[in-house]
């Protein structure tokens, strides 16, 4: 009983864990300190993504100047909206 306990103890704790492991080989976690593998992919992955949205709505803007539309009237707002559909 007294191993049971002490291994449902050991589990508990080391879920408690910063992943260590996993952080300083790469795996990109929320939770992984500055400076592991894992803290940089992860902030590698936000910027991409970062870049890539704002890639999109440039994208989409220019599309919708195209077309006359001015930024703020309803027909930009609305070919905006047809974009993101």
């Amino acid at each position: 009983m007294k191993i049971l306990l002490l291994s449902s103890m050991v589990l508990v704790l080391a879920s408690c864990a910063n992943h260590p492991g996993e952080c300083a080989l790469g795996t990109p976690r929320a939770d992984c300190l500055p400076g592991t593998n894992g803290y940089i992919e992860r902030q590698r992955r936000i910027h991409v993504a970062t870049e890539e949205r704002t890639s999109k709505e440039s994208a989409d803007d220019q599309m919708c100047r195209s077309y006359g539309a001015v930024p703020g009237s309803d027909a930009y707002v609305n070919c905006r909206a047809q974009l993101e559909k």
